[in-house]
């Protein structure tokens, strides 16, 4: 039975605790494939996002050198608000044997029984969470796995105001991905 991974995000922009995450899931849960899926419409914010398109780009730069690694435009191509649920029905259809693995970092798990049909997605799938600073997340259900894993520094939304207020973001994304916002001017 295939082992899948989801990581769903904004990945706006992707970045090198996304890319160290994605090394970091593959290895420690010896999964088979990983589905990498940045958000269409997000259903819990505002939508300040770069265009679908260009995080997918980006996405690919990044990605591009690690094996089983899958970048998804599904919920890119979804016009409408994406659920994490509706998504991982989408998948199960498409993957019909696997065993799928959502990843999430400690800050979504802490309102994860908030979530869309959470209790059916618990039956659905497990829950891979990693470590976040400033959170001590604790599993309440058989399938959800804390993984003790690495701190990243960076986030999405620090790298846009660093951006935007033209100081460098040398070391925070991929040097690949680096270039691209440089030279096509994203997130000024």
């Amino acid at each position: 039975m295939e082992r899948i991974g989801v990581y769903g995000g904004s990945f706006n922009p992707v970045h090198t605790g996304h890319v160290n995450i994605i090394k970091y899931v593959l290895e420690n849960m010896k999964l088979d494939r990983l589905i990498v899926i940045p958000v269409g419409c997000p259903s819990h914010k505002d939508n300040l996002l770069l265009n679908g398109n260009k995080r997918i780009k980006l996405l690919e730069v990044a990605c591009k050198d690690i094996d089983k690694v899958t970048i998804s435009d599904i919920e890119i191509k979804n016009k409408g608000v994406s659920h994490t649920y509706d998504t991982l029905l989408n998948l199960k259809k498409k993957y019909k044997d696997a065993i799928f693995y959502e990843i999430i970092g400690e800050d979504s798990a802490d309102y994860l029984h908030e979530w869309k049909d959470y209790e059916k997605m618990v039956k659905e799938c497990k829950f891979v969470v990693l470590k976040r600073n400033g959170y001590a997340y604790r599993a309440e259900h058989e399938n959800i796995i804390v993984l003790e894993s690495p701190l990243y520094r960076y986030s999405s939304t620090e790298i846009r105001e660093r951006l935007k207020k033209g100081l460098d973001i040398t070391g925070m994304v991929p040097r690949k991905v680096h270039e691209i916002i440089i030279k096509e001017k994203l997130y000024r």
